[in-house]
């Protein structure tokens, strides 16, 4: 088990690095270069807005479950237990929470703002019954292959020069500017003629445009290659419901009495079994 708890600069960067052997069992597949094209997968629910609590692992993962995907549409509520709750802020902050006391670092939320990994945000899903299971794309082609189905959960260190985004909407990547810590994200669209990413934040409208931003393809692929990870969970749907028994249909009482009127004429003439 490798794990590595950053020390952020900005409170908003809760997210640490926890990479699980085990893991590699559970990658996920790649297609072939001529079946990946553009997606753009719909957000059902608004940017969320963390604000100083280091949730951001909890905020993607209720991004991803307000967003489509291939397998349903984003859900902007959910049912846990006997309560039916928004796919909002609070439901984010409740992931968290849940996350921070499934993953494998020292501490939960609350009482002290922990942060936590993406593996503990997806065993949150499935704790909760949102996924099934979850699995892990190891490269950029896996990467791409996963967005044809869905947007994916991606953990990235986040440098300084990250905070900003550049006149074109990408976020600005200088590798020289330092890190400011680590942080989880979606990843809801992928455009094959740009080479570029579509991340959803949680820090508001008033981050990137709107509270997206876009990454250029390379330097996505150097943010994975510095501890980075890509998880993708396999949501859960509702059973198609069964459909109800096809009712008999009623007796015409006219071939009632019918039959009750020749079984008596039968009975008077000895006639037994059609003898």
């Amino acid at each position: 088990m490798y794990l590595r708890r950053y020390r952020p600069a900005d409170p908003r960067l809760g997210r640490h690095v926890q990479h699980d052997p085990r893991s590699l069992r559970y990658a996920h597949g790649v297609l072939p270069k001529s079946a990946i094209r553009s997606v753009d997968w719909a957000r059902r629910v608004p940017i969320f807005d963390q604000g100083d609590l280091g949730s951001c692992t909890g905020n993607a993962a209720a991004g991803l479950a307000g967003t489509d995907s291939q397998a349903r549409a984003g859900l902007t509520s959910v049912t846990v237990g006997s309560d039916v709750l928004p796919v909002d802020e609070d439901f984010a902050v409740r992931l968290y929470e849940l996350a921070t006391g499934l993953d494998e670092f020292d501490g939960q939320y609350p009482p002290t703002d922990t942060g936590s990994s993406g593996i503990g945000a997806a065993k949150a899903l499935v704790k909760l019954g949102l996924a099934t299971k979850y699995s892990h794309a190891f490269s950029l082609t896996a990467l791409q292959s996963a967005l044809q189905s869905g947007p994916v959960m991606a953990g990235t260190v986040w440098l300084n020069s990250m905070f900003d985004t550049d006149r074109d909407g990408y976020v600005i990547v200088d590798r020289t500017s330092g890190e400011a810590g680590g942080h989880e994200y979606v990843i809801s669209a992928y455009d094959a003629a740009r080479q570029a990413y579509r991340l959803d934040n949680s820090w508001g409208t008033s981050w990137g445009v709107r509270g997206s931003a876009w990454y250029r393809q390379t330097d996505l692929q150097w943010l994975l290659s510095q501890d980075g990870d890509v998880t993708v969970p396999a949501w859960a749907t509702a059973p198609a419901p069964t459909p109800p028994p096809t009712p008999t249909p009623a007796a015409d009482p006219r071939l009632v009495e019918a039959l009750a009127l020749m079984q008596a004429w039968a009975a008077d003439n000895n006639i037994v079994n059609g003898a």
